[in-house]
């Protein structure tokens, strides 16, 4: 029982992160800012994680593991695996929210923080390899059964489709929200280029 107090704890403290990190930016995580928004002491967080480090990764994971969870909703959504279960995916996985919208901004600002601390990037390369692995497994079966174009690599398909989507999400986040489903179409009428001719 005591795991899962720890557990949950831990989430709720990365949970709080991230609300902060989305609100007010990385360097507004502190942990005299995180204790307060908790209500807790410091000394409570140490007990949890060992490192500020420790903290952003816990709330870049948190961040993560939500619009991870959101796709892959999307991609078990439909019985018939075929290039329209695309467009659902890509929607799951683009700040069209609210909800979302915290999710990414934590994201970005943890890309940033990523790329001058070893341990996060290490962890941040391995899951970006892990989901394009996946993707190109994914389009290589639709290949395989006729239902998207086999004249482009899986691996450039997946490539152009993991860089559109993280360049157009930064972008979608400067937009208001109500502007941000019709900007996304773009994307969408992409996808329909992968179909056979």
């Amino acid at each position: 029982m005591r795991k899962v107090d720890h557990d949950s704890r831990r989430e709720e403290v990365a949970a709080a992160a991230a609300r902060l990190i989305a609100e007010q930016g990385l360097d507004a995580l502190t942990t005299r800012a995180l204790a307060k928004q908790l209500g807790c002491s410091i000394g409570v967080l140490s007990h949890y994680f060992n490192s500020k480090e420790d903290i952003v990764i816990a709330a870049f994971n948190w961040a993560d593991l939500r619009i991870d969870a959101r796709m892959q909703e999307a991609m078990l959504g439909g019985d018939d695996l075929s290039l329209d279960a695309f467009i659902p995916l890509i929607q799951a996985g683009l700040p069209l929210d609210a909800e979302s919208d915290l999710e990414w901004r934590v994201r970005f600002n943890l890309y940033n923080f990523a790329l001058t601390h070893r341990n996060s990037l290490k962890a941040q390369g391995e899951k970006i390899r892990h989901f394009r692995a996946l993707m190109t497994g994914l389009i290589e079966q639709l290949q395989k059964s006729g239902k998207v174009r086999r004249d482009i690599d899986a691996r450039q398909i997946t490539n152009a489709a993991f860089d559109l989507a993280m360049g157009a999400a930064q972008h979608l986040l400067m937009l208001p929200m109500e502007e941000r489903q019709d900007y996304a179409r773009y994307l969408f009428d992409l996808v329909e280029q992968l179909r056979p001719r």
